[in-house]
């Protein structure tokens, strides 16, 4: 289940999503982990946006990320203008 459309979703269902994605970077204290899993247990729509966003912090967490640096960049930058 996809949610295209965070506006069109109740206020609690918003806030569940905030809270997921806190908890994806584990900034989610303890209350708010505990309203995500009280929320989910009856909420399909949020319950389908957690598990997809679990699913997003295990591959990130599992793929060794290489990340450009400035001048490769730079070098990159400089090639495509020619």
């Amino acid at each position: 289940m996809e949610i295209k459309n965070m506006n069109n979703l109740p206020r609690s269902c918003q806030k569940v999503a905030e809270y997921s994605d806190k908890q994806q970077y584990a900034e989610a204290g303890f209350w708010e982990k505990l309203r995500i899993q009280i929320h989910i247990l009856h909420c399909r729509h949020c319950h389908a946006y957690h598990i997809k966003n679990e699913e997003l912090t295990r591959l990130l967490q599992n793929h060794q990320l290489k990340f450009l640096s400035k001048s490769e960049k730079e070098e990159i930058k400089a090639r495509l203008s020619l």
